[in-house]
């Protein structure tokens, strides 16, 4: 999000130097920089003791198989967000969870930390978000994913680390 106003006080932003950082909307009310601003989310590859990798279709949007994934939420650190997201949308219950990487996804300007969560293989118990769940191969699961997605690429980066 870039500011034209101030979120503080509603004054109009001007264009100044900050820096490095080089020109930057400012608050001249409250002197402040207004940075700009972006969604963090998790995206986990959720695997289990048989090195099988669950990946979900969401129930709106796009039919593709996915990772598990969701907005952090304030005052939350992003192994928290991970864990929350795997019992929420699958219903299995994050044994470990490990940082991969990070990519930048530039359609939706969102920040996604990616994570390998370990999980005991049970039965999915989904949320409404998710039509259905299904346990994959790490080989299949990297075919099943749209090629050069930030989700098949986590899926490689975590089979190198099992």
């Amino acid at each position: 999000m870039k500011f034209t106003y101030c979120p503080h006080c509603g004054t109009k932003a001007i264009p100044k130097e900050i820096g490095d950082e080089g020109m930057i909307p400012y608050c001249e009310a409250c002197k402040i920089p207004l940075f700009e601003m972006f969604s963090t989310c998790v995206l986990s590859i959720v695997v289990n003791e048989q090195n099988e990798v669950a990946l979900i279709q969401q129930s709106y949007g796009n039919p593709r198989f996915a990772g598990v994934a969701g907005f952090m939420k304030c005052g939350e650190t992003a192994e928290d967000a991970a864990k929350r997201e795997v019992i929420e949308e699958i219903g299995l219950v994050p044994e470990s969870v490990t940082f991969l990487e990070s990519h930048w996804y530039d359609i939706k300007c969102q920040l996604m930390l990616g994570f390998m969560v370990h999980v005991k293989k049970d039965e999915f118990r989904l949320s409404d978000e998710v039509a259905q769940a299904q346990w994959f191969s790490f080989e299949d699961a990297v075919h099943t994913v749209r090629e050069g997605s930030i989700v098949q690429k986590l899926i490689q980066k975590a089979e190198t680390m099992v």
